[in-house]
């Protein structure tokens, strides 16, 4: 087998890169440049996107963003805020043996962890795309990993058959209210269904407001999502989700509810009426990005959805665990 080659993506090759992320398995749209390069700019990161090359030819590859901690450290994150995950891509494989292709993927995963662990990083934490299941090529060289999870809603099936009775009463509540839902593209809408949000809780938003807008302007250029929201009678959005076309499927990538009106079920009438919609436009399955945190599966789990793992791996330096050992025994001392 040919020798594969990994280094750093130049601006110019990110056509290409942008190519394997349509073709690999697990490709999403986290992985393009477009959305890599909204989080460099906007969040004022330091992005390189490392290619493997097997005779000239890009077959595999991962972005990271990279960081100096206090000038002491240096980390090497797949992701960062809002983007889930992101990650090692591979070119699949032609051969139809199993066995051929895992040996292709493990020779350019050992290249890529080969190069990475050279480049002098004390901690690099990469977060696998859902459909990125073997991760033996980085346990085997000591790097930790973890599962998380995601839902999955299966469009081929009767969502009226599946719904629990806690969601059925919202969807009463909706009815009775009047709600309707429609598809919108006004990012102030959003914006200020999200803010209310956060005000609720006393937090700040977790991104600027600069990446929401960029966002909204990279689905109308490329067609790559929309938002649907709930509105009263009187046409005042109460509810909206955002969402990200994927292959085959759509990604609920982010919802902002107004709590004042979180008693009228606006919530289960935007999944209920996304489910019917997309159905419709023969989509396999939404992807809801709500398996992490306990009040979100609660709620989510009344529409009767399959618990997705997607993994995470971690390597970290003697010097990284030493000084991170040191913080927490410093901040449990002044508490």
């Amino acid at each position: 087998m040919d020798e594969i080659e990994v280094r750093e993506l130049v601006p110019s090759e990110y056509k290409e890169w942008d190519l394997l992320v349509e073709t690999a398995k697990p490709g999403t749209l986290f992985h393009t440049s477009d959305w890599l390069g909204i989080c460099r700019d906007v969040l004022s990161r330091d992005l390189k996107i490392y290619g493997c090359f097997r005779n000239g030819e890009l077959v595999g590859g991962c972005p990271l963003f990279i960081k100096n901690l206090k000038g002491m450290l240096k980390i090497g994150s797949s992701t960062c805020d809002m983007t889930d995950y992101c990650g090692p891509l591979i070119k699949e494989g032609a051969s139809t043996k199993a066995s051929k292709r895992m040996q292709e993927t493990h020779e350019i995963l050992d290249a890529l962890i080969e190069f990475l662990c050279k480049q002098g990083f004390d901690s690099i934490h990469l977060t696998l795309a859902p459909g990125f299941e073997d991760v033996r090529p980085f346990t085997w060289k000591g790097w930790d990993s973890s599962v998380r999870y995601t839902h999955h809603l299966n469009l081929k099936e009767n969502i009226d058959g599946n719904t629990s009775r806690k969601i059925r009463r919202e969807l009463k509540s909706a009815d009775e209210a009047g709600l309707k839902t429609r598809i919108s593209n006004d990012p102030e809408t959003y914006y200020r269904l999200l803010s209310l949000v956060y005000e609720k809780q006393k937090l700040e938003l977790p991104l600027p407001r600069e990446f929401f807008e960029r966002v909204f302007k990279l689905i109308q250029e490329k067609e790559i999502g929309y938002m649907f929201v709930s509105e009263t009678p009187e046409g005042e959005a109460v509810a909206a989700h955002l969402n990200l076309y994927g292959k085959k499927c759509t990604v609920t990538w982010t919802s902002a509810l107004n709590p004042d009106f979180g008693r009228m079920g606006p919530n289960a009438l935007l999944y209920y009426n996304e489910f019917l919609d997309l159905k419709s436009r023969n989509f396999e399955y939404m992807n809801v990005m709500a398996a992490n945190i306990p009040r979100f599966t609660d709620f989510i789990m009344g529409f009767s959805p399959e618990l997705v793992p997607y993994y995470t791996v971690t390597l970290r330096s003697k010097k990284y665990s030493l000084m991170r050992t040191l913080y927490k025994m410093t901040h449990e001392e002044t508490e």
